[in-house]
């Protein structure tokens, strides 16, 4: 008996051993149909939208179109709004009457860094003026995170956009969000409100190099004192510039603004055949570059300025927007970090100069370089 029972132990090893590969298969197979039923009934993974609805939490009455409060507390949370902050207000209580049915509103997820809330304004106000050109009947409001509009603050002054608030959101309905990234598409309709929301490190590209962003001041103010600073800083630069020629150079004379960073790390060859190429490009009159420098002692700024032809070392302000209204004030830009895209697209003329290597930090940065005038990359 115990020898018979060993041989069919033996038999169902044997047929194992012989047909592990498709079993192992099979056990594979319905493992992932598994996962995919469970995670799809997982509320945080579903996005139910009702044609009967245009607000989020227990607007609609069926409960398979709700979110959970988590889910929508998590939502939220993305765009910095906080529900325990509202002094008591109810998720659905709305003081202040919602806009009309044609209304789109567009903010962005909560940004990281001051480089991610520049590429979310710029994008916002690039998505807001292709639409406004092709869109007659519909009204596109635009809002910001508190800790964009701060940040943003740092460099300009008198912002048009208000700070995103739960009043204002919880007229939409959140489960039926598009949520953008660089290159979605934005579908609209007439008589529809919507809301839109720019993803963490969206950058529309296409938008941005559409728009004439010198034609925008009204979005870029900056402060007085700043203005006052930057004049002083260009009037010192004139008069070292007689050193190098004679008054009718410094009279036709041209700027070119570099800002390096510790961070930035490119190479000192990106920085020299730049410089060439930019004198290159200007071969009439006095062209001068001055080289913005988070440490003048660094390898690089240190270099540049110990040559004695025309270059400007400075050491950066402790102002932020001194800094960038000197950038944009220059004639010319050679790119060292993705920031300095921002003042040369404010000028809107001149020659600007991109690290032209494919990596991450730079291939966004190069792919703008394919879409404007007058942007060149260079390796």
């Amino acid at each position: 008996m115990l020898r018979h029972l060993v041989n069919v132990l033996r038999y169902i090893l044997q047929a194992v051993r012989k047909n592990i590969k498709p079993l192992i298969l099979i056990a594979s197979f319905f493992t992932f149909i598994w996962l995919i039923a469970d995670t799809v009934h997982r509320p945080e993974f579903v996005r139910h939208a009702s044609k009967h609805t245009s607000r989020f939490g227990n607007h609609s009455n069926n409960q398979n179109e709700r979110w959970d409060q988590r889910s929508v507390e998590l939502f939220l949370d993305l765009l910095e709004i906080d529900i325990n902050a509202t002094s008591g207000h109810e998720i659905e209580k709305v003081t202040e009457p919602c806009p009309s049915a044609n209304t789109l509103l567009f903010t962005a997820f909560a940004g990281s860094s001051m480089s991610e809330n520049l590429w979310h304004y710029f994008s916002l106000i690039a998505i807001q003026n292709s639409l406004l050109s092709a869109m007659s009947t519909t009204r596109i409001q635009i809002l910001l995170t508190g800790s964009a509009r701060s940040e943003l603050s740092q460099l300009f002054t008198s912002l048009p956009f208000k700070v995103v608030d739960l009043e204002t959101i919880q007229c939409y309905y959140i489960p039926a969000a598009c949520i953008l990234n660089s290159s979605t598409d934005i579908e609209t309709a007439e008589g529809k409100k919507q809301l839109y929301i720019l993803n963490n490190q969206a950058k529309r590209l296409d938008e941005i190099s559409k728009v004439s962003w010198e034609q925008q001041k009204e979005y870029f103010n900056i402060r007085t004192e700043t203005q006052n600073t930057v004049y002083d800083v260009l009037k010192k630069i004139h008069q070292r510039a007689k050193l190098y020629g004679d008054e009718d150079d410094v009279t036709n004379l041209q700027l070119v603004g570099i800002h390096i960073r510790e961070e930035d790390a490119l190479p000192f060859e990106y920085y020299y055949r730049a410089i060439t190429f930019q004198r290159k490009m200007h071969d009439t009159g006095m062209l001068l570059f001055v080289v913005i420098c988070e440490n003048p002692k660094g390898a690089i700024c240190n270099t540049l300025h110990s040559q004695s032809e025309r270059i400007e070392v400075i050491a950066e302000h402790d102002e932020l927007d001194v800094d960038f209204a000197l950038m944009t004030v220059c004639n010319h830009t050679i790119v060292s970090n993705e920031r300095d895209i921002f003042p040369a697209l404010l000028r809107g003329v001149g020659n600007t100069v991109v690290f032209g290597q494919p990596n991450n930090r730079s291939q966004y940065i190069d792919d703008l370089a394919n879409y404007l005038e007058n942007w060149y990359s260079i390796v």
